[in-house]
């Protein structure tokens, strides 16, 4: 998930959350009896989940030979859009 779309989907998510909670709190009930330290070990926890997939994911490239790989895929990269790019402007 990009950056964008994670922002997105907290943006909806967070005023659902209170939307939802203030409507059930008005006709009486307590559904999400979270008090603020279940919530702050929540996110906590949703963080940490989130980044340890991210680092992960990601390319970490720690020896010499993966580092030295990468910058022969970037070159490589580099060039063939400099090809595409040649291509287009014709």
């Amino acid at each position: 998930m990009d950056n964008q779309r994670f922002i997105a989907f907290a943006r909806l998510i967070v005023p659902f959350y209170a939307l939802v909670n203030a409507f059930l709190l008005s006709l009486g009930y307590n559904p999400m009896p979270f008090n603020e330290e279940e919530v702050t070990a929540a996110v906590n926890v949703l963080i940490g989940a989130i980044g340890t997939l991210y680092v992960w994911w990601k390319n970490n490239n720690v020896t010499r030979a993966a580092q030295e790989a990468q910058l022969l895929h970037d070159q490589v990269k580099r060039v063939q859009q400099e090809v595409i790019a040649t291509k287009e402007e014709k």
